[in-house]
């Protein structure tokens, strides 16, 4: 007694969460972290469990839970022998939560290291990677201390799932388990227990949970609570701590609204087909299975959210890779060979502020555009106020004040799609919008980029007119850029000042790796004192993968999960009709309809629940991917919303979507036939005999 395959599944689950969560803390062994300091390493930690930790142990845990209810359907008149017999509850219940914690345990041994091999892989940074250390690679503890913070949660997890599933189905009397093992339905509370009277009122608990979340989501949306807390408000944290506090709350309680609408979802498609399937076929298989079909039960009801939750998991993923794949496209279309500017980018201070108005010489424009070897962006810089921050450098480690001036390009979209279609328009760039970019690679030792090149979110132009509010995105653009056309409309017109100049072939597939041939053109047409000429190193180049971790970990779990639960749950339901399929064989049914019913039974299953939860993993992908939907602060712009959705759409790799469902239908549609096949074989007195000894009523 122990749930089978659906036990499996759940532990696959486990094994998933565990590997993203681990794979959250960040590599073990880098030069790059996130944060120089200890003082608030304890702040880290606590944000990173409410916001990460426990959200994901909740979500997983539910996902397990389920899968275990799922398995344990046909192990209730087992269970029911055994309490009648006089084993208590709480017995099997404590001996349920020692296995589970053993399954978390197991799980965390193969999740864990996956997640930490892909962290050290991919070496971005990452949460708990508390420490830097530039150019001197080191051990991160606090990623260590995470991963093991982990295991251990999911190990808790394991048992807890395991004690809630046999407490679950081994609530009530035997006589009340028999008569809801036979209808195919829960045990109800009893009228005395104290929970019944809150039943219902503990359900809206998730509703309103998802309700209150939503609305800080769309509050913080509007205004970025952060931001508005640190200026106005004193202590602020208090705000910030309840903005992430709603955060966790929308994804905790969208979860379990999503479960439910996959399965509300699902069982309509199944309605709808269960009335199609049985007409014009009064005694085949396909009439069985709409019998069967019409009659709702709760293995199914859970078996449909269950794996519509797991498509979605698995669709976003997929969809989200899509997605990425086109952003780094676009990233390498715009990877310039070279950049001209008629302002020195190593000045410092005191160049004049706004749209330059020192443009390129008109011969050196000229030169660019007319050779036709050469591909041309024209562009405008954008100029800041003088700024400072305190800052420290490998060879200079003493602090010291840092004098320098931020600039931009503006480029206008038309005169880029010219070159890249639409290419800064897939990174992000609008009205309103400032491109972070690879600053580093063109201004090379030049020391203020380093630290002022990647910041995203609310921000200003300080410029002679004042502050300018702009939303900074960050993007691989070649260099931090603006919207041309915003640009001028706000500092008016100015002369081109700056040329992106590529070659004349396709992009590569490496960033910073300039075309000798483009440079020796570029350095001919603009002479000595009539600009300044950018470039990359080319030992700067780099490969961008985008296989990202996380969502490589989701995307082989989650179908491999989807498979195994599709398998089992055609197994459980074609189990669970074997006394009915019996009486019809009894009565004159052919063996071949005897065959097709449970595969028509489970094909309608699945593909109800794989539509959904396809539809709703879509959804998710180009709503909660989409730069300017609920993050906060971004422009709200209808058309921009709507052409990144659709580009996002586009984008996914819809053949293999439709492998992943054709193999989870395949999957079900085997185990069904195998045990139809076998029904069909055996006599009605055995098939009846074998539905006795396995407790189907």
């Amino acid at each position: 007694m122990n749930g089978g395959p659906m036990r499996w599944a759940a532990g696959i689950v486990l094994a998933l969460g565990a590997g993203v969560g681990s794979a959250m803390g960040g590599p073990v062994w880098t030069s790059f972290g996130q944060w120089t300091g200890g003082d608030l390493e304890w702040l880290v930690w606590i944000m990173a469990l409410l916001f990460y930790g426990i959200p994901g142990l909740i979500i997983t845990g539910v996902l397990a839970t389920a899968f275990l209810r799922l398995g344990l359907v046909g192990e209730r008149d087992a269970i029911m022998t055994r309490m009648a017999l006089g084993e208590r509850r709480g017995e099997i219940v404590r001996a349920a939560a020692r296995g589970g914690a053993t399954t978390g345990l197991a799980a965390s041994a193969v999740g864990v290291p996956v997640g930490m091999v892909i962290a050290q892989v991919t070496d971005s940074g990452a949460l708990m990677s508390s420490r830097n250390f530039p150019d001197d690679p080191s051990v991160q503890w606090g990623a260590i201390a995470w991963s093991v913070a982990v295991a251990v949660g999911f190990t808790a997890v394991g048992a807890m799932v395991h004690a809630i599933a046999f407490a679950a189905v081994t609530r009530g009397t035997p006589d009340a388990m028999a008569a809801a093992s036979a209808a195919g339905t829960e045990v109800p509370y009893s009228t005395a227990e104290p929970v019944r009277r809150w039943h219902r009122v503990a359900r809206t608990v998730p509703v309103a949970a998802f309700v209150f979340g939503m609305a800080i989501v769309i509050l913080n949306r509007a205004v970025p609570l952060d931001a508005w807390a640190m200026e106005h408000l004193s202590p602020a944290g208090w705000l910030m701590v309840t903005k992430n506090v709603g955060l966790t709350l929308a994804v905790v309680g969208g979860t379990w609204c999503g479960y439910h609408l996959l399965g509300w979802a699902a069982r309509r498609l199944v309605r709808v087909a269960s009335a199609i399937l049985g007409r014009g076929d009064a005694t085949g298989g396909r009439a069985f299975a709409a019998d069967g079909l019409a009659r709702p039960t709760e293995t199914r009801r859970r078996s449909l959210a269950i794996t519509g939750t797991i498509m979605t998991l698995w669709v976003w993923a997929v969809a989200a890779s899509g997605a990425e794949e086109a952003e780094l496209a676009a990233a390498l279309a715009l990877d310039a060979d070279a950049i001209v500017t008629s302002v020195d980018p190593w000045a410092g201070t005191g160049v004049p502020t706004g749209l330059t108005q020192f443009g390129l010489d008109q011969d050196v424009i000229d030169a660019l555009t007319q050779d036709p070897d050469l591909r041309v962006i024209p562009a405008r810089i954008l100029v800041e106020d003088d700024t400072s921050m305190w800052f420290s450098s490998n060879l200079d480690p003493d602090e010291r004040e840092l004098m320098y001036q931020p600039f931009s390009l503006a480029i206008t979209r038309e005169d880029a799609d010219v070159v890249a279609p639409d290419a800064f328009r897939q990174l992000g760039l609008s009205p309103g919008v400032r491109l972070t970019g690879r600053d580093t690679e063109y201004l090379r030792d030049y020391e203020w980029v380093e630290v002022a090149c990647c910041s995203t979110g609310v921000s200003t132009v300080n410029t002679w007119i004042g502050a300018s509010p702009v939303y900074s995105l960050w993007a691989q653009a070649p260099m931090t850029s603006v919207d041309g056309a915003w640009a001028r409309e706000v500092w008016g017109d100015a002369p081109v000042s700056a040329l992106l100049v590529f070659g004349a072939g396709g992009p590569d597939e490496q960033f910073g790796m300039p075309r000798s041939s483009v440079i020796a053109a570029v350095e001919e047409a603009v002479p000595e004192g009539s600009g300044f000429v950018l470039t990359a190193d080319a030992s700067t180049g780099w490969m961008s993968f985008t296989n990202d971790g996380l969502a490589m970990i989701i995307g082989v779990f989650g179908a491999v999960v989807a498979v195994v639960l599709s398998a089992g749950v055609a197994s459980a339901s074609a189990r669970s009709r074997r006394r009915e399929l019996a009486t019809f064989a009894a009565l004159g049914a052919s063996p071949r309809s005897l065959r097709a019913a449970p595969v028509w039974e489970a094909v309608v299953v699945s593909v109800a629940a794989v539509l959904a939860g396809t539809v709703l993993g879509a959804a998710l992908a180009v709503t909660l991917g989409n730069p300017f939907v609920l993050t906060p602060g971004a422009p709200f712009d209808l058309s921009e919303i709507a052409w990144h959705m659709g580009r996002d759409l586009a984008a996914v790799p819809w053949l293999g979507v439709l492998g992943g469902a054709a193999l989870v239908t395949t999957a079900s549609a085997l185990v069904a036939w195998l045990l139809g096949r076998g029904m069909a074989m055996g006599t009605p007195v055995d098939e009846l005999r074998t539905a006795d000894r396995e407790g189907v009523r």
